[in-house]
């Protein structure tokens, strides 16, 4: 295993390097599909070597440790910002960057940096087998897929220089920072790589170089800046305790006095990383990248950086304030971003919304710190990474051939995209069904909440209901917009086929995916999530959720519904017709007769509560609202220690 890793580590940085020298597209594809199927079959061949499941730890080749490698790995990413920063005329990412390195440099100077253990540089377990997987499967996925699109997306956006080999470089080394991440056990290696995704955002979302993308990857780094800053000052906290910086053996159990207060610093840090309010905005901006990049950050890298931070600190944060005020941090942010989406016309920054409020679930079972929320938590990472994956390329499929994000401009999709449209209701299906429409993950949750003492369990469960009903409305939306057919022209219908082939083979394979995992959530739940919930938790119920034969029958059959049907509408032949009017007369204009001799326009186009919600309002009372309960959560942590 120790090879594998290390390879998994290395050679996604070794390719990007090479691809940052190559610039012909024919000597670039191939060795992004070899590396991509390279990096996958590592991937899994990593869990497969992992054997019974129990958490192990392990070093480098030969018992390197790393030494001041690390610390200069640290100076090259701070020089890297600061070049960046005074290139583009800002300063607030380079003061970051500088005051996190100063922490480093006086940790070494001063001696108290604590020496990492050869042996425990590494920890695997099942989460880590998780994201191991989530990354390898998914984002080698979302490489091939950027092969075709890019193409296409230079074809549509001439006026944009081409620089396709900076853009998969960036990814390859995207994927080795967040390998490295999920596999560290020794906090100053993990902040290292944890900076590396930092930077590799940045550079994706600002691939254009316009200034509204240069703003947006700037807004992105700042916000991660100052998470790491936070994860640099825990790491200093850290320092002098006597179980120096093994993050397995810190997380333990409940933290007290200097160790919840670095547990305080650690999930602030995951939740800038996650886009947890008041930082959300930053994930908001990285729609304007490329489709590969909103896939890349929102559904296998990234955010689930941030969430995977959180649900390692979740048996630290057990049954503290710290940990109930983090739920109330991700149930806010689930509730507020749940209420702006309603209210949002874009179908990317729909999907956007969307996954901050599914992070904000995960967010509010990290912090409660239970066996079940754990399992609820974990469950919700690996459908999302699926569908979310899935649903973000094939909009950036539609958008490269209909020239629009406008969810209006989504109307009769199935009729002009019928293949495509059965991919986005894959997706659709494995958001708005499995998980969360057939009861598995949410009742779970409802059932742990309905355990927290006091009214804070009814408020959760209040939040989560409320902010579940409205995620309800906006893909029952986008649903009737894939759904909806008519007549076609042939130019129409010709459209779809000029769809590269890795486009169909990456957003296909995506697709079964989503079915395969549904039609497997039992054995998942048994085999992998379950028994990593009950390791991580030394006290705590050991049942879940019984999943039933005839409740995964239930879940599987819906989940085939909606793309089944899509193939079937497809191949029929409709008479076109005007709709039902429940009777009354309409005219031409679809206007039909109201009571009291007025009149009401029929229509199917622009649901999104306007003059009820202010999305805008919205979002501004969600990131003062939970920017208030992030500052208590700190504070909090500082002051019990």
């Amino acid at each position: 295993m120790t090879s594998l890793i290390a390879f998994l580590i290395a050679f996604p940085i070794v390719v990007g390097t090479i691809l940052l020298l190559i610039t012909r597209a024919s000597i670039r594809n191939p060795i992004v599909l070899v590396a991509s199927a390279a990096i996958a079959a590592a991937s899994v061949a990593t869990v497969v070597t992992f054997g019974n499941g129990d958490g192990v730890f392990f070093g480098l080749p030969g018992g390197i440790v790393p030494g001041q490698a690390l610390l200069a790995a640290e100076i090259a990413i701070t020089a890297l910002i600061v070049v960046i920063g005074l290139m583009n005329r800002r300063i607030l990412a380079p003061i970051m960057a500088i005051a996190q390195l100063a922490i480093a440099l006086f940790l070494e100077v001063t001696g108290r940096m604590p020496e990492a253990d050869p042996q425990r540089l590494f920890w695997f377990d099942r989460l880590s087998m998780v994201m191991i997987l989530v990354i390898g499967l998914i984002g080698t996925l979302i490489c091939v897929n950027a092969i075709g699109y890019m193409h296409d997306y230079h074809r549509s956006n001439p006026m944009i220089k081409g620089r396709r080999n900076v853009f998969f470089s960036i990814l390859f080394i995207f994927l080795a920072g967040m390998f490295g991440l999920v596999v560290s056990n020794y906090l100053p290696m993990m902040l290292v790589f944890w900076e590396i995704t930092t930077v590799c955002s940045f550079l994706l979302i600002g691939y254009t170089r316009t200034p509204e993308t240069i703003g947006y990857a700037f807004k992105a780094l700042n916000m991660n800046l100052l998470g790491g800053l936070g994860f640099g000052l825990a790491i200093a906290l850290l320092a002098d305790q006597h179980l120096g910086l093994d993050f397995a053996k810190l997380m333990a159990g409940p933290a007290s006095g200097t160790l919840l207060a670095a547990v305080a610093l650690l999930a602030f840090a995951g939740i800038t990383k996650s886009a947890q309010m008041p930082f959300s905005s930053w994930l908001i901006g990285a729609m304007y990248a490329p489709s590969p990049t909103s896939a890349l950050l929102h559904s296998s890298t990234m955010v689930k950086a941030g969430v995977f931070l959180l649900l390692r600190l979740s048996p630290a944060m057990s049954g503290s304030t710290v940990g109930y005020l983090v739920t109330f941090v991700g149930l806010g942010t689930f509730l507020f971003v749940s209420l702006v989406a309603v209210t949002e016309q874009n179908t990317k920054k729909v999907l956007a919304y969307s996954t901050i409020g599914s992070l904000g679930l995960i967010v509010g079972c990290a912090g409660i710190g239970t066996p079940e929320l754990a399992w609820v938590g974990v469950m919700i990472i690996i459908f999302h990474a699926l569908a979310k994956g899935l649903l973000f390329l094939v909009v950036g499929t539609i958008e490269n051939r209909l020239y629009t994000k406008d969810m209006e401009n989504f109307d009769t999709l199935l009729s002009r995209l019928p293949r495509v449209s059965v991919l986005a209701l894959a997706g659709i299906a494995g958001m708005f069904i499995a998980p969360f429409g057939i009861v598995v993950a949410k009742w779970a949750a409802i059932r742990a909440f309905l355990l927290v003492p006091g009214g804070q369990g009814a408020v959760m469960i209040l939040i989560m209901a409320f902010g579940s009903s409205l995620t309800l409305f906006y893909w029952g939306k986008l649903l009737i917009k894939v759904l909806s057919m008519r007549s076609i022209s042939d130019y129409e219908r010709s459209i779809e086929r000029r769809i590269s082939r890795y486009e169909w083979f990456t957003e296909g394979a995506l697709a079964v995916g989503v079915i395969a995992v549904t039609a497997s959530i039992g054995l998942i739940s048994d085999r992998v999530v379950g028994p990593y919930a009950l390791s991580a938790f030394a006290a705590g119920p050991q049942t879940f959720l019984n999943i039933e034969p005839a409740m995964l029958v239930v879940m599987l059959a819906a989940v085939l519904f909606l793309p089944l049907l899509a193939v079937w509408a497809s191949t029929r032949k409709f008479d076109a017709a005007d709709f039902y009017t429940s009777g009354r007369s309409a005219n031409a204009s679809h206007v039909m007769g109201a009571a009291l001799g007025g009149s009401k326009s029929v229509t199917l186009r622009n649901y999104y509560l306007e003059g009820v919600i202010n999305g805008a309002m919205m979002f501004r009372v969600g990131t003062l609202a939970c920017g208030a309960i992030l500052i208590a959560m700190v504070t909090v942590g500082m002051v019990v220690r």
